[in-house]
């Protein structure tokens, strides 16, 4: 944490520029939460389907988060 600071990789205008994709990684996280708690079938049963949707998920939330710090790195 004290890296990222020293680098001032994250000052003030690049929190404020990196806000904006604080509302689609709510909406993913709503949206995995949604999918682990109220699966009719679910998601423990290790189906194909189900190990598909869980990467899918994870795996926007993992590049939103990569893009994000990428970005603010560049900025």
């Amino acid at each position: 944490m004290s890296r990222l600071l020293d680098d001032r990789v994250f000052n003030k205008e690049t929190l404020l520029d990196s806000t904006v994709n604080l509302v689609p990684f709510a909406i993913l996280m709503f949206f995995l939460v949604l999918y682990v708690v109220a699966t009719p079938s679910g998601w423990q049963d290790g189906s194909l389907m189900s190990i598909y949707m869980l990467t899918i998920i994870i795996s926007m939330i993992w590049g939103l988060l990569h893009l994000t710090y990428a970005t603010a790195k560049r900025i």
